[in-house]
């Protein structure tokens, strides 16, 4: 378990990615901000930023741009380009 982390946080952080990814998979050419994500969704801020942040590390989710304007996306692979 995350440290600083309880069991509802842990289980809502993975429902996060769930939709996240989910999104993704209906639009794969999204690109948005985290506040224009967290918007999307009607998730809070902090939890939103946590998920991709996790997504991003795994290397599903790309970030780029100066770090309050930074616009998310679905990292590109060979996999989606075939």
């Amino acid at each position: 378990m995350p440290f600083g982390c309880n069991e509802n946080q842990i289980i809502s952080l993975a429902i996060v990615k769930i939709q996240i990814l989910s999104y993704f998979l209906a639009n794969p050419h999204t690109r948005d901000t985290l506040k224009g994500f967290s918007g999307r969704f009607l998730i809070n801020h902090q939890l939103m930023l946590m998920a991709m942040e996790k997504l991003i590390e795994v290397g599903i989710i790309e970030k780029s741009g100066p770090e309050e304007e930074s616009i998310y996306r679905l990292k590109i692979s060979y996999a989606t380009t075939q």
